[in-house]
């Protein structure tokens, strides 16, 4: 939607503007004229002068999107963070109507079969973006787990330096931290004035956590985070490392955490005109805005309520084969809690993955992986584990952050490797990279692909975890079951307008008595709409797909063959991967 919050890289934001490539930026681009290029020539001109201008308007994603922008013949005429004002959405929609159009003036039929699917790709995904720009408003920047304040500082400590470049533009950025936060609570103010503020408790996080993370301390993340990039960066003498360095300590000091703080102030002076719902449904058009929520969030074109009753019929499912295992195993119960992972580190887990999927999975050639401790000032609001999209021309290097504070078991952690790593994020990176993903598809975000595939592998990774076959088959699907609660939670509060005592009616059908947990629960969903879905929604269309694929195949099929059409095809709605594999959809 609107300036694609989030939704790049982590919480990347791009920013579109009239700012973009000439004729002579891209080296080999031709004219638009219909009349001496061919349709597919036109095609290829369209993404390649549409992904350097997305790229030339903003030079945060620029830089997590490609190392060497210069290849691509991209450069910034500012180096800024980009605008959060309703003219500049206003002007990204005129944008991307306009794209739209010229998509239209292109026949599909005389394009390559690749081009034919980037061409479907786009059409859906900026028809969708379209439809969404409707609801500027209605966007969660201040979510505590995955809005810009709390987002930001994991970009910016990952924000690596190649050249000197980089530093500058960096520096740049930082320096235009107080403009963007203020344009932040002016967005927030907006939302404020038309009901459409998160709610109460969210909104307490994110000031709680803005005002710590503005405490002046020498071992603050952007502070030292930034030290060991200059100590590393080999192309700069000690004179010039010292003089970055204090650069960086003065911006942050003058620039950086007053903004933190101005803005952990600002939102206070709101929150007593926000409420404890937090629900969509209570909000004007909210339930027509969820269920764009739902489409872009899934992958399919269903309404909330047929994604609301698959998910229940495929809970109810698993449910019919726990209980089935259960009864042939009666032992399986005592299992369950006494069984771990023997692999104690996260590295040797990952290892002992890419050895593990051989068999299941096409060969991942030439990737060096780096696992990375989160921050602790970041711990508390981080997930437990994460995967930092690698650029496209990222030469096979790539890297994980894990929580220490997450306090995951063995097995927990190996499944989390294998959702973040092998076979997961990471490696459906690396393979969509090593089949040749083109460069305008790392502008469309496909999460119910992406997160769907992540949750698929990981149920499968028990079986590589070196368990009993029944007990990875029973932990997978108790891992299902409890996923899909949350999924339907989500339809339930966001679209059918539950409140707290109706989440904790339905949850107690599944043993969850506990008030304070439904609280928590209730909390996590109202903060990230439909965030639930992809993982769940996902999941459930690629077990669906795996399925029909082996009943077209019958003998013929193979993990190995069928998984390989999916990432050779890469990030898509479900409707064009089922179409891909299957020829129908």
């Amino acid at each position: 939607m609107g300036k694609r919050f989030l939704c790049l890289i982590l919480a990347i934001l791009i920013a579109f503007s009239a700012v973009g490539c000439s004729k002579e930026d891209l080296g080999n681009a031709r004219l638009f004229d219909a009349g001496q290029t061919s349709d597919a020539d036109t095609f290829e001109d369209l993404t390649d002068d549409w992904f350097c201008r997305q790229m030339e308007a903003d030079p945060m994603s620029c830089h997590f999107t490609l190392e060497n922008p210069d290849a691509y013949h991209i450069t910034f005429s500012d180096q800024t963070l980009c605008t959060l004002t309703m003219e500049e959405h206003i002007k990204e929609m005129d944008e991307i109507k306009n794209l739209l159009d010229r998509l239209k003036d292109i026949d599909r039929n005389n394009l390559t079969a690749r081009q034919r699917l980037v061409y479907d790709l786009m059409k859906d995904y900026y028809g969708l973006e379209e439809k969404l720009g409707d609801y500027y408003y209605y966007q969660n920047l201040l979510s505590p787990t995955a809005g810009i304040p709390s987002s930001l500082p994991v970009l910016l400590s990952s924000f690596s330096f190649h050249d000197t470049e980089d530093i500058e533009c960096y520096l740049s950025l930082l320096e235009e931290m107080d403009i963007y936060f203020g344009q932040i609570y002016a967005f927030a103010t907006e939302q404020t004035k038309l009901g459409l503020m998160e709610n109460t408790d969210s909104l307490q996080q994110t000031i709680d956590f803005c005002a710590s993370f503005s405490q002046v301390q020498a071992d603050h993340l952007l502070l030292t985070s930034f030290d060991d990039r200059i100590k590393n960066a080999a192309f700069l003498d000690e004179a010039e490392k010292a003089s970055y360095i204090f650069r960086n300590q003065s911006i942050i000091y003058d620039v950086v955490l007053p903004s933190y703080l101005s803005l952990s102030n600002q939102l206070s002076s709101i929150i007593d005109k926000t409420d404890d719902n937090g629900s969509l449904s209570v909000k004007e058009k909210g339930r027509t805005y969820y269920a764009l929520l739902v489409r872009k969030n899934t992958g399919t074109k269903e309404s909330p309520y047929t994604v609301f009753q698959e998910i229940a019929a495929k809970r109810q499912e698993d449910l019919f084969q726990m209980a089935d295992l259960f009864a042939h195993n009666p032992a399986l119960a005592s299992m369950l809690g006494s069984y771990a992972c023997p692999l104690k580190t996260a590295d040797d887990m990952i290892e002992h993955l890419q050895d593990s999927i051989q068999n299941d999975f096409p060969t991942c050639e030439n990737v060096t992986v780096t696992i990375h401790e989160i921050a602790p000032q970041l711990r508390q609001t981080s997930a437990p584990a994460y995967y930092l999209i690698a650029p496209l021309d990222s030469g096979g290097y790539h890297n994980i952050f894990f929580n220490p504070d997450s306090n995951a078991d063995t097995t927990s952690l190996f499944t989390t490797m294998a959702h973040e790593g092998f076979p997961g994020h990471l490696y459906q990176t690396a393979m969509s990279y090593q089949y040749g993903l083109e460069p305008v598809r790392a502008l469309l975000s496909f999460p119910a692909y992406t997160e769907g595939w992540a949750t698929y592998v990981e149920y499968m990774s028990y079986q590589y975890a070196g368990l009993p076959d029944q007990l990875a088959s029973v932990l997978a699907l108790n891992e299902s079951i409890v996923l899909s609660l949350y999924a339907s939670a989500d339809i339930g509060i966001h679209y059918y307008g539950w409140d707290r005592s109706s989440l904790l009616e339905f949850l107690e059908n599944y043993g969850i008595k506990d008030q304070d947990v439904v609280d928590q629960i209730y909390q996590l969903i109202v903060e990230d709409p439909a965030n639930y879905l992809h993982y769940y929604v996902g999941y459930m269309n690629f077990a669906s797909l795996q399925k029909d694929y082996k009943d077209a195949k019958k003998d013929d099929f193979s993990y190995m063959e069928f998984h390989k059409k999916i990432l050779q095809t890469g990030p898509a709605p479900f409707d064009i991967l089922r179409d891909a594999l299957l020829g129908t959809s």
